[in-house]
């Protein structure tokens, strides 16, 4: 409601932002009908349960005590991925198809209609939602595909062309013309007030607010079996393997706590221990967890990752329970924390904080319209030189620009580039030694103060530099440069000195310390990229700006008899970037879009002076602060990272 009135405010309702009537308004809340659920049951007016997918024995509210409940049911039936927290209580457990096995159908944001469509047989003989209720309906014989397409055409229209239709939405993915209708909904004044009215209150009485938060990588845990997403750094705590108690560093000042403490909350009858995490920028007098951890039938990866959060949520507190004591237990738990990983020493700490606002240029939209070179560091136009006899590049040129006002750290490029390249999981342990694989590293960086703290986000990778200082290392010229500017690895030549790996000033290369893909069976072979190598003990790797898709591009354009045309070759970070913040593409030619951003007067850079010439530019953030807002005066490009903020840099307490 608040949103809604805001950009009300700002006239975008209609133009920049779109109302679309919601063709599926007026179902039931979800924990209102698990409640209903709840009653019935008591009253012995359930004899049959059938659940279709979810998990309610983990997530229903905790006052539900679903799991006890269901003991009360003589026959309970759960379609489920895996033999679960429901399933374990369940008379029966059915095997659930993938929903990429499965027929189906959805609606997006807009209202379109889109057929999904599965791209391979279940493969241990699973069943999908349709088919349960298929039987359920008396009607074995009847499959998915029936009844998707029986649904289909009662929303496309015209029965004389259906077989057309339902030929071209199984083409385009898409229901052509059921895109949802445009409203105008005006703001209720009233409502906006009575949403408002509790914002800005403090907790009363000594206890602090608990607040729950779906996480960004296991969602409600769902996922909490995908090693990927499980070692997949927090964008704000960079966190993995585990969920931990955020709290503001004055709260934890005046409990005597720091990060990795752990803690006991208690919140009503529910009692909770957690690792205790320091946060700039956590509101004073709260503490939040994030859901989906903790769970104990998840599978090998999920089983015993953190600590289980819904058991404090209630029908009447599901996102925050006031009032909450935190004790500290006298324990110590280790984050497996890779924010600092790339921290060579005390000095080399100190030194990276100095040069933070060359590394992060910042400034706000007003310094920039009035000097559009404020972002421009004083190293910018030193002059350099080089210990070696620098190459001229003809052809193609790649390179690649990021935008550090368009990147909102949701790790997207991180996972898409550890599927598409084949990068595996190390696991907890070897993570918490600096050993993680991602090729691409999310930097964050706090300013400002402890409770009022910007953040800003940096995507780091091999950037690919035209004068590599790890090529002039490696005994064995297992780094070396191609004709069309990458910085390419030789697996086959690699004896794993890491000598590479120490020259490299942006600390992107990552070291197989195990064979992490060995002794697997073949069906776990399927999930690899066939177009990539598959690395073994003892290699260096890192980002290759996806050469596959580069050769991919080239021999299809050569068999068309053309050129590359510009924005045909797109890496996995940056098809997968959800506000293209990424832009990859040929530098020698004048009109891509590359080769423009790269001329922006944002761009720079990183390490630049150091005359490595990288192929990665990124462009400066541009903030658009409130009047009156700390960070509205945030000198040139540093934009207030400075030193004696007790935020700046890479750790955060």
């Amino acid at each position: 409601t608040l949103v809604a009135a805001v950009n009300a405010a700002l006239g975008s309702l209609g133009s920049v932002v779109e109302l679309i009537d919601d063709p599926l308004a007026g179902g039931p809340r979800p924990a209102g009908s698990v409640a209903a659920l709840a009653d019935s049951v008591e009253a012995g007016r359930v004899t049959t349960l059938v659940i279709l997918g979810g998990n309610p024995v983990y997530d229903a509210p905790a006052d539900l005590a679903f799991g006890t409940m269901l003991g009360k049911v003589p026959v309970s039936i759960h379609l489920s991925e895996y033999r679960d927290e429901t399933s374990r209580r369940c008379t029966w457990h059915v095997p659930r198809a993938h929903f990429m096995e499965s027929w189906g159908d959805t609606r997006a944001w807009d209202g379109t209609v889109s057929v999904i469509q599965p791209l391979i047989e279940p493969l241990f003989g699973g069943f999908s939602e349709l088919d349960i209720l298929n039987l359920m309906t008396g009607r074995p014989e009847r499959r998915a595909w029936d009844t998707v397409r029986e649904t289909f055409g009662s929303v496309s229209g015209g029965s004389g062309e259906f077989e057309t239709l339902w030929r071209r939405a199984l083409h385009d993915g898409v229901v052509e013309g059921s895109r949802g209708v445009a409203v105008r909904a005006p703001v209720d004044r009233g409502a906006v007030e009575r949403a408002g009215a509790g914002l800005g209150e403090t907790v009363d009485g000594s206890g602090l607010e608990l607040v729950f938060t779906g996480d960004r990588k296991v969602h409600d845990g769902r996922f909490a079996n995908n090693g990927w997403l499980q070692e997949l750094p927090d964008a704000i705590t960079t966190i993995t393997w585990d969920n931990a108690l955020l709290m503001a560093p004055a709260t934890a000042g005046g409990l005597g706590l720091a990060s990795g403490d752990v803690v006991r909350v208690q919140a009503g009858r529910a009692t909770l221990e957690l690792p205790v995490y320091l946060l700039p920028g956590q509101a004073p007098g709260t503490v939040s967890v994030s859901l989906g951890y903790g769970r104990t039938a998840a599978g090998q990866v999920g089983d015993g990752v953190g600590a289980d959060a819904y058991a404090a949520r209630t029908l009447e507190r599901l996102w925050s329970v006031a009032e909450v004591a935190v004790a500290p237990t006298g324990r110590h738990h280790t984050l497996a924390v890779t924010q600092d990983h790339h921290a060579i020493d005390a000095i080399g700490f100190e030194g990276r904080l100095q040069r933070l606002p060359e590394l992060i240029r910042e400034a706000t939209v007003e310094a920039y319209l009035a000097d559009p070179s404020v972002v421009r560091s004083h190293t910018d136009d030193v002059p350099l030189f080089s210990l070696w006899k620098e190459r001229s590049y003809e052809g193609d040129q790649w390179g690649m620009a990021i935008d550090l006002n368009a990147c909102i750290g949701c790790t997207a490029c991180v996972v898409a580039c550890q599927a598409e390249n084949n990068i595996p999981v190390v696991g907890r342990e070897q993570v918490i030694e600096g050993r993680e694989m991602h090729w691409i590293r999310l930097d964050r960086y706090f300013s400002g103060t402890p409770d009022l703290a910007n953040v800003v986000f940096q995507p780091v990778a091999c950037v690919h530099c035209e004068d590599a200082p790890c090529e002039q290392v490696c005994p064995v010229a297992a780094t070396q440069h191609t004709h069309d500017g990458l910085n390419a690895m030789v697996y086959n030549r690699c004896v794993g000195t890491r000598y590479c790996s120490n020259n490299c000033p942006y600390k992107v290369r990552r070291f197989n310390f195990f064979n992490y893909q060995k002794g697997l069976e073949d069906l776990e072979k399927m999930r690899y990229n066939p177009e990539v190598t598959v690395r073994s003990r003892g290699v260096m790797e890192k980002c290759t700006y996806c050469v596959q898709r580069i050769e991919a591009a080239r021999i299809a354009a050569k068999k068309e008899d053309r050129p590359l045309a510009d924005g045909e070759v797109i890496p996995a970070c940056g098809q997968t970037c959800p506000t293209r913040a990424i832009v990859f593409g040929n530098l020698n030619d004048p009109e891509s879009e590359i080769s423009k951003l790269r001329n922006s007067d944002r761009a720079y850079a990183m390490l630049g002076e150091l005359n490595i010439r990288p192929r990665t530019h990124y462009l400066a953030k541009l903030r658009n602060p409130a009047e009156g807002h700390p960070s509205s005066g945030s000198p040139g490009h540093g934009g207030g990272h400075g030193a004696g903020t007790g935020t700046h840099g890479k750790e955060t307490a």
